[in-house]
């Protein structure tokens, strides 16, 4: 489920993969009968189809761990293709997550945030593809040879072969512990760190769940009960997590609620709340000034989409708010346009809606 290398990495062996196939097929098409050029055609769809199957194997395997343990599903990523039920699909071309697929899943409730529930979501993909791969190339041993040399044959050859070396492959990577950038770990490594590392308090783990769930889209009106309800106490005392009073923030946010907005801003002294107060004066206050000082040397990793889009949509207001109408539109134009490229995210599409130009 999740990436073990980064981005990088993980796009040259795709262009390396994608130039080796494109040159069979060029150097068969050129050389060979148009008999074995169609065979080379159906053999690179078919190892393409086989790919993209594998993917999308694994991350069925989660799902259905996710599901298994009462858990709900909100987002399957296979390649790009990003499917949020009850919303359309949406083809997301924002790599900063995982590049081959992800599964976004949570407890409904504190009762089925567990130890061995969270376990069982992340062995769902390996298990999957520990299953699946093997057992495609035994298959492929057992097929007769004589059907395999005919264009048919040869596509149906690169599907299976690509499927299951693509899922032994990912079954091996995902099951010996690593982590990616910024230290996140593959499924092994959550396994691992779910195993020996001491679990955090119910509300500490509610707080982490609603940031998880606002990174990949889901709006604060969705949250399950028990996670706001751990926001609002770890929001209320000052040795909470420091996301606990901004996803409050966004939630009052989320319900037109400016009082509780401008409530929840004050008093918090860490840099999440210079960009609460920096919002509340440039959209409530209509303070150019105000939100400046308080956004000054503040700097936002651009790989949290969350403080991403909040840092944007304060600096398109002071822009605006300062005459600046062309930064100001450049600005709004680069919040719609990564609101189009990922998962679906009705909380800041609202926001566009109500803030924006």
């Amino acid at each position: 489920m999740r990436g073990d290398t980064s981005f990088q990495t993980k796009a040259a062996g795709w262009i390396l993969a994608g130039c080796g196939l494109v040159a069979v097929i060029v150097i068969t098409a050129i050389t060979s009968s148009p008999d074995n050029a169609l065979g080379a055609g159906l053999l690179f769809a078919g190892l393409l189809a086989g790919g993209f199957l594998s993917v999308l194997v694994h991350e069925l395997g989660h799902a259905i761990g996710a599901w298994a343990v009462g858990w709900r599903v909100w987002i399957i990523s296979v390649t790009g293709i990003v499917v949020r039920l009850g919303h359309a699909p949406r083809f997301s071309t924002k790599y900063t997550r995982d590049v081959g697929g992800y599964v976004l899943g949570s407890p409904p409730d504190i009762a089925h945030d567990s130890r061995w529930r969270s376990i069982v979501f992340s062995a769902g993909g390996p298990l999957a593809s520990l299953l699946t791969g093997p057992l495609f190339i035994f298959w492929l041993t057992t097929l007769p040879r004589d059907g395999l040399e005919t264009p048919t044959g040869a596509g149906l050859l690169g599907a299976v072969l690509a499927f299951g070396v693509a899922s032994t492959s990912s079954a091996l990577l995902t099951l010996w512990p690593m982590r990616g950038r910024g230290g996140r770990p593959n499924d092994m490594g959550m396994i691992l760190d779910t195993l020996f590392f001491r679990p955090p308090a119910s509300d500490t783990s509610g707080v982490a769940w609603a940031w998880a769930l606002l990174g990949h889209g889901v709006e604060p009106s969705a949250w399950p009960r028990w996670m706001r309800e751990s926001i609002a106490r770890a929001a209320a005392t000052p040795w909470g997590p420091p996301t606990a009073p901004l996803l409050a923030f966004f939630a009052a946010l989320d319900a037109d609620d400016e009082p509780a907005a401008r409530r929840v801003s004050r008093g918090h002294a860490h840099e999440l709340g210079s960009l609460m107060r920096a919002f509340v004066a440039a959209y409530f206050d209509r303070n150019a000034q105000a939100a400046a000082t308080e956004i000054a040397g503040i700097s936002v990793d651009p790989n949290d989409p969350t403080l991403t889009l909040l840092y944007m949509f304060i600096t398109g207001r002071v822009a605006a708010l300062n005459s600046y109408h062309d930064a100001a539109a450049h600005t709004y134009a680069g919040i719609a346009n990564d609101l189009r490229i990922d998962a679906p995210k009705p909380f800041w599409e609202k926001l566009l809606t109500r803030y924006g130009p």
